[in-house]
């Protein structure tokens, strides 16, 4: 049986950072990815707003915050090390109403509190010229919030894989996978082997691997929101975003941009038990709905669907549970066992930070 020092599952962003960290923190070592699909960052890596998120909205204590600061700062050296493109777009959060101005005033302070840098009340004449695409009472505004190319950074780090002689082992899932003598062994639908160091970066799929192992205290809760493209042009570069919804959903409809500048609306948000990433007539119309009650003047016949996603939230013991879950031995007490799991948003923000963060465990645990 073939025999490998270390297997990561999944090759979204999470999976690929981890797997380049784990490299150059042992370069004696060897590591292959597993992944199920035939292409890198099929599911949350390629489906999301192509956000960098500055660390607003996520308790002080949280992993969430550290990961999003933290990775943040990380994505504009590696932008400059691997010629990855970011835009530093900033982006609005507004309240359109008197009931959303306690909202918005929690957030400001939280951002404080959080330590994001970068952050102001929107004033004057700047607040007036939002009032062209919002009707906004109050505002405020996060400079180190940006944009970036999510085809062309899979692409960058695929490449840098190759380079570093890392197999990526694609339309590969993993069926099965058993604990003998201390080491796995990783049954997939193309071979078997064993290794001492197994990596769960699966992310829709992270549940149902860690339950191969005999871990069932997390369960799957899919939210499925649609983003509509605009062929309008919106004089406004940078991001606007409403106050985050109350039921922790997501963000609520917001403006993103593609690789070209053109402007898109989404996502909305709701439960889904299945991956499909298709859409029905009716789902124009609810999209279209969220997004007036947000944005002005925004012409339906311009709109047209682009795509849509799923983040990959988790329960445990059947409640929801709202920060990344990234643990280790120490936790779970299965020897050589890392997992991710439950890395929504903003886990792209935040994967460069995970990364190192996952092989800070396995260094202090080995």
């Amino acid at each position: 049986m073939l025999s490998i020092d270390a297997v990561v599952i999944g090759s979204g962003i999470n999976g690929m950072l981890t797997a380049l960290e784990f490299s150059q923190a042992f370069p004696d070592l060897e590591v292959v990815i597993f992944e199920k699909e035939k292409y890198s960052g099929e599911h949350s890596t390629s489906r999301n707003s192509g956000v960098l998120h500055a660390g607003i909205y996520y308790p002080y204590n949280s992993l969430k915050r550290e990961m999003c600061i933290s990775g943040n700062k990380i994505w504009d050296d590696l932008a400059i090390e691997k010629d990855i493109k970011i835009t530093r777009c900033g982006k609005y959060v507004v309240a359109c109403g008197d009931e959303e101005l306690p909202i918005l005033s929690k957030f400001y302070n939280r951002a404080e509190e959080n330590g994001v840098e970068g952050i102001r009340w929107v004033e004057g004449e700047e607040l007036d010229n939002l009032k062209e695409f919002v009707d906004v009472k109050k505002s405020f505004f996060s400079s180190k919030t940006g944009s970036i190319d999510l085809s062309d950074t899979i692409k960058k780090f695929e490449n840098e894989l190759y380079n570093k002689n890392i197999p990526l082992m694609k339309d590969s899932e993993v069926l099965n996978i058993k604990v003998e003598d201390g080491q796995f062994i990783v049954e997939t639908k193309n071979e078997v082997l064993k290794t001492k160091i197994l990596i769960n970066s699966a992310g829709l799929h992270s549940v149902k691997t860690r339950r191969m192992l005999g871990l069932f205290d997390l369960e799957d809760y899919w939210v499925k929101g649609f983003y509509l493209k605009y062929s309008k042009k919106m004089n406004c570069t940078s991001l606007i975003y409403p106050v985050p919804l109350k039921n922790l959903k997501g963000l609520g409809v917001h403006t993103s941009f593609d690789s070209d500048g053109t402007v898109r609306f989404g996502p909305n948000a709701f439960d889904t038990n299945q991956i499909y990433y298709g859409h029905e007539d009716q789902d124009f119309e609810k999209m279209y709905q969220a997004i007036c009650r947000v944005f002005k003047c925004v012409q339906k016949d311009s709109l047209s669907f682009d795509y849509s996603g799923i983040r990959p939230k988790i329960k445990l013991n059947g409640e929801l549970y709202t920060d990344f879950w990234i643990k280790g031995p120490k936790e779970h007490g299965i020897s050589g066992y890392y997992e991710m799991c439950g890395i929504e948003s903003p886990g792209f923000t935040a994967s460069p930070a995970i990364a190192k963060l996952v092989i800070e465990k396995i260094l202090n645990e080995n």
